[in-house]
C-alpha cells in the first residue's frame, strides 16, 4: 500500500464515521418522532487502478465510502393517543400528502399521522385544511354532490381534505317515512293505552314529535290508534282501528299515511307514511322496540373522526355522520430507495418506483388506526452501542492518519 493510499484510507475512514455519527444523532434526536424510520449508514470499499502491464492490473485500497440506508418499510409500535386528529397506518403504505395546497408542490409520503389544522384565506374566506407536522396538505379521495366517493387510480384524483364549518353542508329535507315497532300487551283491559314519539323535520328543517297512542278497545285483539303532531294538525281520521290475530301478528294496517299540517312558518303540509308491520302483541309488557323516521334538519361540518378503511367521517351540527373524504394507502414498490425530505417525509425517484394507490378495505396491506399514533423505529440501547463503535473507529483512523504523518515526515527528514 502507498503512503497515499494509506493516507485516503484513514482520511475517508474518519470522513465516513463521521457521517455515522450523524446518522446515529438524527435517529437519537428522532426517538419520539412519530413515523421516523431509523437510518444506518453502511461501508464500501473503494478500489483504485495504480498502474496496467498488460492483461494485469495493479490495485489500491483506496478507503472507504459511506452510505447511508433508511429503512423506510420497517413498522414501528401503535401506540394510541387518543386524539381525534391523530391516525396511523398498520401495515404497508403511507399517507399522501402536497407541499402546496393548489397541487402545484411536490408530492411527499409520510407515515406520520400526527395531523393538524392549517389555515387557509382564499378569496377572502378562511378555509381549513387538514395537514401534516411538516404543514403539508393532506389528500384523500372526495366525495360528490351525493356523499359518493370518487375513487381514483393515481394522485389526480385526490383534493385537500379540507375541514371547516362551511366545507360541506347538510340540506334540511322533510320527513316522509316512519317506522314504529311496539309490543301491545294482550293482557290490558278495555281503556288502558301505550304511547310512543317519532321525531320528524318539515320542510325548513324543523324537528317535530308524532305522538302514537294506542289504547285497548271492548273487541278482542283490537286496538284504537291516535296519532298527534306538536306543532301541528293531523287531517287523516281518527282513530285508527289496529287488529292483531290470535298468534300476535299484526293484521292491519300494516302501514299508515297520516295527512298532516305544519303550523310554523314555512313548515308546509306532508304526508308520512308509517309502517307498522313490525309491531305484535305477545303476552308481557307494554315494549317500545324500535322507531325510526327520515328526513333531517340542515347542518354544518363540526369535526372529524377516522376509521379503519381510511373514511373521514364528518360530524355535522344536525347530529348526522357520513362520510366526507377516504385516505388511500400509498404503496411504492422500492420504499427503502426514496429520497428523504424531511425527517419523515420522502419523494419518490426512478430507483424506488411511483406511487400506486388503493383502498384498505379492498386489499390486506394495512389498516387505518384511529386515535393512534406510529412510533420512531429508533432503539436507544442499539444507537449507544453504535455511537461507541462509530467513535472507536474514527480514532483509530485519526491515530493511523497521524502514524502515516509522522513517518512521512521521517523520510523527508531523512532524505534532506
Amino acid at each position: 500500500m502507498t503512503m497515499f493510499s494509506s493516507l485516503s484510507a484513514a482520511f475517508t475512514g474518519m470522513r465516513g464515521h463521521t457521517d455515522a455519527m450523524q446518522s446515529i444523532s438524527d435517529n437519537i434526536v428522532n426517538i419520539q418522532t412519530p413515523g421516523y424510520k431509523g437510518a444506518h449508514t453502511r461501508f464500501n470499499e473503494m478500489i483504485g487502478e495504480s498502474s496496467r502491464v498488460g492483461n494485469r492490473i495493479a490495485q489500491a485500497h483506496m478507503g472507504s465510502a459511506p452510505s447511508t440506508q433508511f429503512f423506510i418499510d420497517k413498522q414501528g409500535t401503535i401506540e394510541f393517543t387518543n386524539r381525534s386528529l391523530d391516525v396511523a397506518i398498520q401495515g404497508r403504505g403511507f399517507f399522501v400528502t402536497n407541499t402546496e395546497l393548489d397541487g402545484s408542490g411536490s408530492v411527499e409520503l409520510t407515515r406520520n399521522g400526527q395531523l393538524l389544522n392549517k389555515s387557509e384565506n382564499i378569496g377572502g374566506v378562511d378555509q381549513l385544511f387538514l395537514s401534516d407536522v411538516k404543514g403539508n396538505v393532506v389528500l384523500g379521495w372526495p366525495t360528490d354532490a351525493q356523499g359518493i366517493l370518487q375513487i381514483g387510480t393515481d394522485v389526480s384524483s385526490l383534493e385537500p381534505v379540507r375541514i371547516d364549518n362551511n366545507a360541506f353542508t347538510i340540506t334540511a329535507r322533510a320527513s316522509t317515512v316512519a317506522s314504529l315497532s311496539v309490543n301491545l300487551n294482550p293482557g290490558a283491559v278495555t281503556g288502558e293505552s301505550f304511547g310512543a314519539d317519532i321525531g320528524v323535520f318539515d320542510d325548513l328543517g324543523t324537528g317535530h314529535n308524532i305522538n302514537y297512542s294506542f289504547a285497548k278497545t271492548a273487541t278482542l285483539n283490537q286496538w284504537d290508534l291516535t296519532a298527534t303532531v306538536s306543532d301541528g294538525t293531523i287531517s287523516t281520521p281518527m282513530p285508527i282501528t289496529v287488529t292483531f290475530d290470535e298468534v300476535g301478528q299484526i293484521i292491519s294496517p300494516t302501514s299508515q299515511a297520516l295527512a298532516l299540517t305544519y303550523t310554523n312558518t314555512g313548515g308546509g303540509s306532508a304526508t308520512i307514511t308509517t309502517d307498522f308491520s313490525n309491531m305484535s302483541q305477545f303476552a308481557g309488557d307494554f315494549t317500545l322496540l324500535d322507531l325510526s323516521s327520515d328526513g333531517n334538519a340542515s347542518g354544518l361540518l363540526d369535526s372529524i373522526t377516522f376509521d379503519e378503511t381510511g373514511d373521514v367521517i364528518g360530524n355535522f351540527s344536525n347530529g348526522v355522520a357520513r362520510t366526507i373524504y377516504k385516505l388511500p394507502i400509498a404503496i411504492v414498490p422500492e420504499p427503502n430507495k426514496m429520497d428523504l425530505r424531511f425527517n419523515t417525509h420522502y419523494a419518490t425517484n426512478s430507483r424506488s418506483g411511483d406511487i400506486s394507490l388503493f383502498e384498505a378495505d379492498k386489499t390486506g396491506l394495512g389498516d387505518f388506526v384511529a386515535g393512534s399514533i406510529e412510533a420512531s423505529t429508533t432503539d436507544l440501547a442499539t444507537e449507544f452501542s453504535n455511537m461507541i463503535t462509530a467513535q472507536q473507529s474514527f480514532a483509530m483512523n485519526g491515530q493511523s492518519f497521524r502514524a502515516i504523518l509522522d513517518m512521512a515526515e521521517i523520510a523527508t527528514n531523512l532524505k534532506r
